[in-house]
Formats: structure tokens, C-alpha cells, sequence
């Protein structure tokens, strides 16, 4: 955020001393340390914080309705049944900081982010805020390098869109009646499933494990299974007999471009179409790994 942004948080609300009793409105705070102390039953709207150290400090019963924290800091601070709805987090240090039964309705995070297992139980039970606010946090995670809250936020992301499907497809309640008509809960029903489909054949590309064992199940059971059904559709040249190790030779020999060679042609147009789908599939699934891999090596 560049000087004339932060100003901005800044404008029309004049300068106020940030003490007991905790409220305000329209006021701004700078520069003041609160550390180790006890803010309890505070109420602040529309205010702005920059520069406060709330270090080890306790928040507890406090509402913040569309407050801008810029530059704060929160190490060891803990935060209580406490409401931040619409707030706006810039630059702020949130080391080892515990929060309980807290709400961060509509808030968002700019160059810092909390912890994944601070602000798990916390996050909004809507589906869509809760997806709202993943996605953010993600991006915030990824851009500071913590590459695991950020694969965690992205799946807790992934799971409240979902979510957020399911609610639409059924009309869970009114506000997704009033939003998704007839035409558009099909459309949500068909992206459901493609967001399944992605979590159970490659683990929404970061879980490489998934993705090697599905692969590993259609090399070594579906397509040979398959190839034998239609074994009539397949010949062996030069003149031989096809034996059962041939057709999962014949599955590895499509799935793998490793130089197996099995002399196995597939003739029949059924044969010919479930072969090539298998080749189509592997080449998919070895870059989708080759891409895992790339990402990965790049976090380490």
C-alpha cells in the first residue's frame, strides 16, 4: 500500500486518544502502545488504527464495524469473543496470536495474514463469506511465501465453494433462492460436479498422492480389464498368443511414453477409442505431476 492509500483511511476522521473507555466512532489512532493490556466491552466504527501495538495484549467483547488496522501489532495478543466485520488488516505482525470464538465477517488481509489454526473455528459458517474470506487469505499467504497456510487456506476455499453449490443446487435458504433461479442452479449443479471430479481423480492439483494412485488404478486394473473385454479387438504381431500379462503390458504401453513395447494393435474402432483415451489420460496425469513438482521444488 503506497503513502497516498494509507492517507486515505485517514480522511475526514480526526485524531482521538485510544484509552479506556474503549469507543469511537470516525476517529483515527496512531502511534500509541497498548501492550499487556486489557481492552474489554469496546465498541469502534469506522475508525482507523495505524501503528497501535497491541503486543500480549487481551481483546475481549469488542466490536470493530469497518475499522482499517495499518501497520499494528499483534504478537502474542489474545482476542476474544470479539467481532471484526468489514475490517481492513494492512501490514500487521500476528505472531503467535490466539484467537477464540471470533467473527471476521467481510474483513480482509493486505501483505499479512493469521495463522490457519487461529482462525479455523472463526471463519464464517456462510459458505460463500467463508470462501470469500479463504481466497483471500490465501493470496496474502502465498504472496508472503507461507506456503502451507496457503495450501490449506486454498482447500478450505475449495470446500466452502462447495458448500456454496450444494446450498445453491437445493435452495437452502432464501438468500440463494433469490439469487439462483432455475437456469443457474443447473449450471452450479454442473460445477459441483467438475469441482468433485477434480478433488477425487487429482486432488485439485495438490495432492500428488491422489493423482498417482488413480493413475496407478487405471494402468493396472480399469484399462486391462477393459482391453480384456474387448480382447477381440486386439492382435498381436508378429503371429502370437495374447496372454493375460499382455494386457496390462498393453495399459502400461499406452499410459507411460517409457519405450515399452508390446507388439499388441488395437484393430477394432472400440479398442482403437479406449486406447487412445488412456494415452490422453497419461499424458494429462504426467503433467499435471510434472506441474506438482515444479511448484513444489520452487516453495522448497
Amino acid at each position: 500500500m503506497t503513502e497516498a492509500d494509507s492517507a486515505a483511511y485517514f480522511i475526514g476522521r480526526p485524531v482521538a486518544d485510544l484509552q479506556d473507555p474503549y469507543c469511537a466512532e470516525d476517529c483515527a489512532f496512531g502511534s500509541v502502545r497498548l501492550d499487556g493490556q486489557h481492552i474489554k466491552d469496546g465498541d469502534f466504527a469506522h475508525c482507523t488504527f495505524a501503528n497501535i501495538s497491541f503486543k500480549e495484549a487481551c481483546i475481549k467483547d469488542t466490536r470493530f464495524l469497518d475499522c482499517a488496522f495499518i501497520g499494528c501489532y499483534f504478537r502474542r495478543a489474545e482476542i476474544r469473543s470479539s467481532h471484526f466485520i468489514g475490517c481492513k488488516f494492512v501490514d500487521c505482525n500476528f505472531s503467535h496470536i490466539a484467537i477464540k470464538s471470533c467473527d471476521f465477517k467481510y474483513s480482509s488481509f493486505r501483505r499479512c495474514q493469521l495463522p490457519f489454526s487461529e482462525i479455523l473455528d472463526c471463519m464464517p459458517s456462510e459458505p460463500n463469506l467463508r470462501e470469500e474470506l479463504a481466497r483471500n487469505l490465501y493470496l496474502a499467504s502465498s504472496e508472503l511465501g507461507l506456503s502451507g497456510d496457503a495450501r490449506r487456506y486454498r482447500m478450505e476455499e475449495i470446500r466452502a465453494r462447495e458448500n456454496s453449490y450444494r446450498a445453491a443446487v437445493v435452495g437452502r435458504s432464501s438468500w440463494y433462492r433469490e439469487h439462483f433461479d432455475g437456469f443457474a442452479r443447473v449450471r452450479v449443479f454442473f460445477l459441483l460436479i467438475l469441482s468433485l471430479l477434480n478433488r477425487w481423480l487429482w486432488g485439485y492439483g495438490e495432492r500428488a498422492r491422489t493423482l498417482v494412485w488413480n493413475l496407478a488404478i487405471f494402468a493396472f486394473a480399469v484399462f486391462p480389464l477393459a482391453f480384456y473385454v474387448m480382447r477381440d479387438g486386439l492382435v498381436k504381431r508378429p503371429q502370437g498368443t495374447i496372454t493375460p500379462f499382455d494386457f496390462f503390458s498393453f495399459s502400461l504401453e499406452n499410459v507411460f511414453p517409457s519405450g515399452i513395447r508390446t507388439g499388441i494393435e488395437a484393430i477394432s474402432l472400440a479398442a482403437r477409442i479406449t486406447a487412445g483415451a488412456e494415452s490422453v489420460i497419461g499424458v494429462v496425469a504426467l503433467a499435471l505431476l510434472a506441474s506438482y513438482v515444479f511448484r513444489w521444488s520452487l516453495h522448497r
